[in-house]
């Protein structure tokens, strides 16, 4: 089983606010990707796909070190989330 290192002496403010946002827009990026990839624009896509690794590997790196970040990743990743789905229901109407 694994362990986790939550060592929140070592969290940085501004640390957390940075994985945070990089989850958020990661999880916002992948809308866009998805849909370049369904309508066959592999530029696009191929651009998106690089900004989602840039995006990831930030949060990774950080919670790899300090299982600690992993709280700001998964906010972001649901603030990612729920603002897409409420911004395409809102162009769907």
């Amino acid at each position: 089983m694994p362990s986790f290192n939550f060592n929140w002496s070592d969290v940085s403010l501004l640390q957390s606010i940075i994985v945070y946002l990089a989850t958020t827009l990661g999880d916002i990026v992948w809308v866009f990707y998805i849909r370049r990839t369904g309508s066959g624009k592999a530029t696009q896509a191929a651009l998106f796909a690089g900004l989602i690794m840039l995006l990831s590997a930030v949060a990774v790196t950080s919670y790899v070190k300090n299982n600690s970040y992993l709280i700001p990743a998964v906010l972001g990743a649901l603030t990612g989330t729920f603002i897409t789905v409420k911004f395409d229901s809102k162009e769907k109407k």
